[in-house]
């Protein structure tokens, strides 16, 4: 595992995120008593059962959030990159975990601990405000893919999950490439499908021109034809 040295919140270098838009006072009072925490790949940060201790703020790395369901199965719900925060809900409802976060790659996270984030949550008024903000984000996701399972086909729940892997973390450098990589199994836990299907339906869709399969790396040689392939702009 890699040596990380964390800066401390108001002179962390991250531009994009929760945090980021908060002045230098509001970030060194919230991080006055966070703890560093590294992971590695394939291990989780919290499960879904267990009490939150905290916030906890993305430094490095790539999380995805799942839950399983009665069947065994891993429903993949969304994922974070850094600057995102994560376990913000059962910590406003003082509840168990209902989910999983898992590292997708080795990551770096800051935990906020639980009372600093219930202090500046009752004492900031914008804090506050932005987390209700993401918590109405939430629930429209959640909304979305409701209805998504009910009347989308499993290409278009692909071709989406493939746009919401890009607007997440992007290409690499050759502008082609998704900047993550993900398990057939993990494609199809994203777009609620089996793992046969997945397999299938990326095939055909390599064949129809919207995508080039490499092991665990998926190529979009035109992101205006996958576009096409979903109802995002329906």
């Amino acid at each position: 595992m890699k040596n990380v040295t964390f800066p401390s919140c108001e002179n962390c270098e991250l531009t994009e995120g929760f945090l980021c838009t908060f002045s230098k006072d509001v970030k060194k009072d919230i991080g006055l008593d966070k703890k560093h925490l590294s992971i590695e790949k394939g291990d989780q940060i919290f499960s879904q059962g267990t009490h939150p201790v905290g916030l906890y703020c993305l430094y490095k790395g790539k999380v995805k959030l799942t839950k399983m369901g009665k069947d065994g199965k891993e429903q993949i719900l969304r994922f974070y990159k850094p600057g995102d925060i994560i376990g913000y809900r059962s910590l406003l409802n003082q509840e168990a975990y209902q989910v999983n976060a898992v590292a997708i790659e080795e990551v770096h996270i800051c935990l906020i601990l639980k009372q600093s984030f219930l202090d500046m949550v009752d004492n900031n008024r914008a804090f506050s405000k932005n987390i209700i903000n993401l918590l109405g984000d939430d629930l429209k996701s959640a909304e979305e893919s409701i209805v998504g399972l009910s009347q989308k086909s499993v290409q278009e729940r692909i071709a989406e999950a493939l746009v919401l892997l890009i607007n997440t973390y992007g290409f690499k450098a050759d502008k082609v490439t998704i900047d993550v990589r993900l398990s057939r199994l993990e494609i199809a836990n994203l777009s609620a499908t089996t793992q046969e299907t997945a397999i299938r339906t990326l095939a055909k869709m390599e064949k129809e021109g919207y995508l080039m399969l490499n092991k665990k790396e998926i190529q979009i040689p035109d992101f205006n034809k996958l576009m096409s392939g979903t109802t995002l702009f329906d």
